[in-house]
């Protein structure tokens, strides 16, 4: 009876482990890319983006997305230089973290083609600051083992919630630019596959 009862509970430690790590989604970043737009002297504005992303959604919900900031892509190489020193001070700080909280259990419950759009607040660590900002989110679920996050709304970010109002003022300057805004509008579509 005892040895019936521990192949029970080996059984179901077995099968819960089993559910628990198939719960975890990993980010596929060859079909993910995140870009924010500036602006400046007052007509121009560029696309910008970084070239390694990073994350995954854990067992109990925790969402994740790691950014290489060394990987920035302005498309000129002075001015990808001028950022990862002047702008992230990559050497001091490497990465740009984003971590929210999701319903697994809702996201596996998704029927394949179907989408849901909700607000949630993400903690963003940048540049040694952590902010809350709300993000917008639609989420598609691909295929049975697929899902597909970006924007419901464009996300607005200020350079100066982060410290790096004066980075952005020395670029200006080096620049010799009437303006930069400092403000950043940033699209991302990232996608998981479950694990």
């Amino acid at each position: 009876m005892k040895q019936g009862k521990a192949r029970f509970i080996l059984g179901a430690s077995l099968l819960a482990a089993a559910v628990s790590a198939r719960a975890d989604w990993q980010l596929d970043p060859a079909a993910s890319a995140l870009y924010y737009v500036t602006s400046k002297a007052s007509a121009v504005s560029e696309v910008n983006g970084f070239a390694t992303l990073g994350g995954a959604i854990d067992a109990q919900g925790k969402a994740t997305l790691g950014i290489d900031l060394a990987s920035v892509q302005t498309n000129v190489e002075i001015r990808d230089q001028r950022m990862r020193e002047i702008a992230f001070q990559t050497e001091q700080f490497p990465q740009a973290t984003v971590t929210l909280q999701v319903d697994t259990a809702a996201l596996d419950a998704m029927a394949a083609g179907s989408s849901a759009t909700a607000s949630h607040t993400a903690l963003v660590d940048l540049h040694g600051v952590s902010q809350e900002l709300t993000l917008d989110l639609q989420l598609i679920k691909l295929d049975a083992d697929s899902v597909q996050v970006q924007n419901a709304r464009p996300l607005i970010v200020a350079a100066g919630s982060f410290g790096l109002a004066e980075a952005v003022e020395q670029l200006r300057e080096i620049a010799g630019l009437p303006a930069i805004n400092p403000n950043v509008v940033v699209d991302f579509t990232l996608v998981y596959h479950q694990q």
